[in-house]
């Protein structure tokens, strides 16, 4: 029998949640993991909230951490739902809820949530529009929504009916996509400070609580210095709390989401040897981690191990991309084994490398673990070269990807490792495979680790000594740039034509801070008639300022032509210098 038959992945972790739609949906709490990290993030916004009166938070955390999650579950346990409330407090436990409900209490009724998703937009309007849709505003008032209007509508719902609602949370679930905007198009956020500096003068009334995928003020990299240290104001009123399930909260997730309708059979010591390999020796809780590696079968362990760290990479998307997995019927998928497989056959590391190779390579070469990333499908190519079999090349996939890995899960592709990985092999036959493998400089081992590895030829890292230059570059040096780009000077072709003389304009990328500058200096010199000055934002300029310096410039010379231009993508011009120059 198949073990598509068998085993099917928990209906929870099949579909995203989103706050304005899931919020007060029973389902949504369904099969929902409060892990110690999430918990340990509501009981320091309880103790803020009741020691400091502070009432203004972020949450931070990649894509897929669990973040709307958690917004819809507290909802639930504030609002005035009863039904809500009780399953709520059975996924928080009783000493979190009690810790909640103390420092919030919820009154008669319970607490109004104004669940607020963000978009591209002006975040005034769009929290005027929740306000409308949630029936807190009867309609927009006549002169439009303002930012005194928003932030006095929110405190007036936050503090009526004291003693029947314990007051307002506001979730702004996608915040980033607001901060992102006003980024892009130089406008205000201003409205964010207004409503964290009201939600902290409440006395614990109103609550705000911003999601975000990345910290505040990476948002803001793209801006002049004037206007990060703004940011930087704006980002003060709130506290940041970090949210990001790690390790064998990650284990433990995908134990319960993987469903069996049969009883799950025990490895041979597979789940015992690998819980020990990660505790690095250490016997406690490896009892408890072998019990997590075991119940997430048909997974082998070592793969339970490497999903949590690979998720967590640049080219992944945490829990999202591990669920993502669990879920799509991708080539080397998990789904795609389930269809083949049978219940003596686990999905081993060889396999998740095909995954990996079939499905997000180009992901991964354009990460910083490219350059590894190469090396190693570059190892298993001449593997196969040299007319190694299906057994020998497997062997090289598992030292891989374990390999590639290894800083994160905690693993190392030692022989006991290794072992698990084909249980079926003995010992001998394993050791002469890692043995040939070592013979023909594809792996070697590393005697103060003693495990094997995959052979680089060099010790010299190509990713570390870029990211190494791009943090002395502080700012682009354009001749520099202009040699390394090989940019030719324009000829004037019309004028040779009819003329029969050469002349040719110089083009020369330049910051928009030093465009007029540079256009009153001109003088022209061997052949040249004009300048063509490539104006790229190098302080934030909007793209209005810049279009004056450009017209300013051009008008500088009175008797060569000066030609001034900018790209709207002008800002993407210095990211990409700055790597080219490193």
């Amino acid at each position: 029998m198949a073990l598509a038959d068998q085993v099917t992945i928990a209906r929870r972790f099949q579909r995203s949640i989103r706050i304005d739609t899931d919020l007060g949906d029973k389902g949504a709490l369904e099969g929902f993991i409060c892990p110690q990290s999430s918990a340990d993030i509501l009981m320091s916004m309880a103790r803020h909230v009741s020691e400091t009166g502070q009432g203004a938070f972020t949450w931070t955390g990649p894509y897929g951490s669990g973040k709307s999650s958690l917004a819809v579950a507290l909802s639930a346990l504030l609002n005035g739902n009863l039904a809500l409330q009780e399953e709520a407090s059975k996924v928080f436990g009783r000493k979190l809820t009690n810790a909640m409900r103390k420092a919030l209490p919820t009154g008669s009724k319970g607490w109004r949530v104004l669940p607020v998703v963000g978009r591209r937009d002006n975040p005034v309007e769009v929290l005027g529009e929740a306000l409308i849709e949630a029936k807190y505003a009867p309609r927009q008032p006549k002169g439009g929504w303002t930012e005194r209007y928003v932030v006095d509508c929110l405190l007036e719902i936050a503090t009526s009916k004291p003693k029947t609602h314990g007051g307002l949370i506001l979730f702004v679930d996608e915040m980033g996509k607001f901060l992102e905007a006003a980024a892009q198009n130089g406008s205000d956020v201003y409205i964010f400070q207004q409503l964290a500096e009201a939600a902290s003068r409440s006395n614990g009334r109103f609550l705000f609580v911003g999601v975000l995928h990345q910290a505040f003020d990476e948002y803001a990299h793209r801006l002049s210095n004037e206007l990060r240290d703004e940011w930087a104001k704006i980002q003060g009123r709130f506290v940041d709390l970090p949210v990001n399930t790690i390790g064998e909260e990650q284990i433990d997730l995908i134990s319960r989401a993987i469903e069996s309708k049969k009883v799950i059979p025990k490895s041979k010591d597979q789940s015992h040897v690998i819980a020990k390999i990660a505790r690095k020796g250490r016997t406690q809780d490896t009892d408890r981690l072998a019990e997590m590696l075991n119940n997430c079968w048909p997974l082998h362990p070592v793969v339970a191990c490497l999903l949590g760290p690979i998720s967590r990479r640049r080219f992944g998307q945490n829990q999202r991309s591990i669920f993502g997995f669990l879920n799509s019927a991708e080539p080397h998928g998990f789904q795609d084994y389930l269809r083949s497989a049978d219940e003596n056959e686990l999905y081993t590391p060889s396999m998740l490398w095909g995954y990996l190779r079939t499905n997000l390579e180009p992901s991964i070469l354009a990460s910083p673990d490219g350059h590894r990333w190469a090396l190693a499908a570059e190892v298993i190519e001449r593997c196969e070269g040299l007319g190694g079999d299906g057994f020998l090349v497997n062997v090289l996939k598992t030292v891989a990807v374990v390999d590639l890995f290894k800083e994160r899960s905690g693993l190392i592709p030692n022989f006991d490792l290794i072992q698990t990985c084909f249980p079926d092999v003995s010992r001998t036959v394993l050791k002469e495979a890692l043995d040939k493998l070592d013979q023909w400089s594809l792996t070697i081992f590393k005697k103060f680790q003693d495990a094997h590895a995959i052979y680089a030829g060099s010790d010299f890292n190509i990713e570390e000594a870029i990211g190494t230059a791009l943090n002395e570059i502080d700012e682009p040096d354009f001749d520099t740039l202009k040699s390394l780009l090989g940019l030719q000077p324009i000829l004037a072709k019309r004028h040779y034509h009819e003329t029969g003389a050469m002349r040719w304009f110089d083009v020369k990328i330049t910051p928009a801070s030093d465009v007029t500058r540079i256009a009153s200096c001109f003088k022209p010199q061997n052949g040249v008639i004009g300048e063509f000055l490539l104006v790229v934002p190098t302080d934030g300029e909007d793209e209005e300022c810049v279009n004056t310096l450009c017209r300013e410039a051009a008008r500088l010379s009175d008797y060569w032509d000066i030609v001034a231009g900018y790209s709207p993508r002008g800002w993407s011009v210095i990211l990409l210098a700055r790597e080219l120059l490193a």
